[in-house]
């Protein structure tokens, strides 16, 4: 990918996250980057095409910075590891919650490019989840009930702000719900 391509993607993802999808549009983008207008169109043709490179960027290095994170741990510690990593991020000066979660909400329906490239965000997180408890029936629901524990969260401390004991309370109550399931 090119310098100006680069440095768009970074320009927008930054004004997406600060503000929302709506209200920044390509003139911003085009101003705040220091690109021409034919410079961003030359690499995306439309904002709904910006707006999914700049959620396929963001899944990139999401997933690069959490598995760097976790590194070499397994099992349950792999998995108090991504929960850590979530808790470092919501205390984050800028945490706006989730961008992908925010993209859906914004987008039309019928824009399946930016539904599609969120689901398959939210399912990688899921299915790593899943790889880390050693995925069988009988942890299907805990795997379930520990990723919609984590995507609460991310609301939740949105809203009310990051709150470090209800984290610790999470974080212990997982690890009481591997517990039982484990038994």
């Amino acid at each position: 990918m090119s310098k100006s391509a680069t440095k768009i993607l970074n320009t927008a993802e930054k004004l997406f996250y600060e503000n929302n999808f709506v209200g920044v549009g390509v003139d911003l983008i085009r101003d705040e980057s220091g690109c021409s207008k034919t410079t961003m169109y030359t690499y995306f043709k439309n904002k709904n095409q910006l707006v999914k490179s700049v959620l396929e960027a963001r899944d990139e290095k999401f997933r690069q910075s959490l598995l760097s994170y976790v590194a070499d741990a397994k099992g349950r510690e792999a998995l108090n590891k991504l929960i850590d990593w979530h808790l470092l991020w919501f205390q984050e000066d800028n945490f706006k919650g989730c961008l992908f979660v925010r993209a859906v909400a914004e987008s039309h329906y019928s824009d399946q490019d930016i539904i599609g490239v969120s689901k398959v965000h939210k399912i990688w997180i899921r299915n790593l989840i899943t790889s880390y408890l050693q995925s069988d029936p009988k942890t299907d629901s805990l795997v379930e009930m520990i990723y919609t524990l984590i995507e609460g969260l991310i609301s939740r401390f949105l809203v009310e702000g990051y709150d470090a004991k209800i984290a610790e309370n999470i974080k212990n109550s997982i690890n009481q719900m591997i517990d039982i399931y484990s038994s």
